[in-house]
């Protein structure tokens, strides 16, 4: 019970970083093509 318990927290911490790590992309590639929409 503890080892499936584990195995669920670990894949919520996984899918959580995963989220954040998408979200960082998602930012700079709005703000990259901001700024070569200003520049143009």
């Amino acid at each position: 019970m503890d080892e499936d318990l584990f195995e669920v927290f670990q894949l919520m911490a996984e899918d959580d970083r995963r989220r954040r790590y998408l979200k960082e992309i998602g930012s700079w590639l709005i703000e990259e093509e901001f700024e070569l929409h200003q520049a143009s």
